[in-house]
């Protein structure tokens, strides 16, 4: 009798790991370079828009103008378009920086509900 018992808890905590690394196991699991590539890359993007918008906004300042050296108009106007431009900057970056902040809440909201799975799990053992 005592070995059914056994057998049947055996049977039990295999029953719970398999729950317990079924997340886990569900998602498959990336080598670390391919990770740290894809990070790598990641930031590679982001230096490249940033150093093209540093030079949009060269060109926009530094615009030639006639050999008399423009005017005065000429100038405000320069200042006033790459003040827009920075503010749609602004704007698209802000929009960028929400939705990555919601993917990393959704995240963490996922890892929080495993944690709590598990204590349930362990807690009814």
């Amino acid at each position: 009798m005592a070995s059914s018992s056994s057998s049947s808890s055996q049977a039990t905590i295999a029953t719970i790991e398999i729950r317990i690394y079924a997340p886990v196991v569900s998602k498959l699991e990336r080598p670390l370079w391919v990770t740290l590539l894809k990070n790598f890359s990641k930031i590679l993007v982001i230096l490249l828009v940033i150093l093209g918008l540093v030079q949009m906004i060269q060109n926009l300042a530094l615009k030639s103008t006639d050999s008399s050296g423009g005017s005065v108009l000429d100038f405000k106007q320069r200042i006033t378009e790459i003040e827009s431009f920075l503010e749609i900057t602004k704007n698209t970056m802000e929009v960028q920086k929400e939705f990555v902040n919601r993917k990393i809440e959704r995240e963490v909201n996922h890892r929080f509900e495993i944690l709590n799975e598990i204590r349930m799990i362990v807690r009814d053992l």
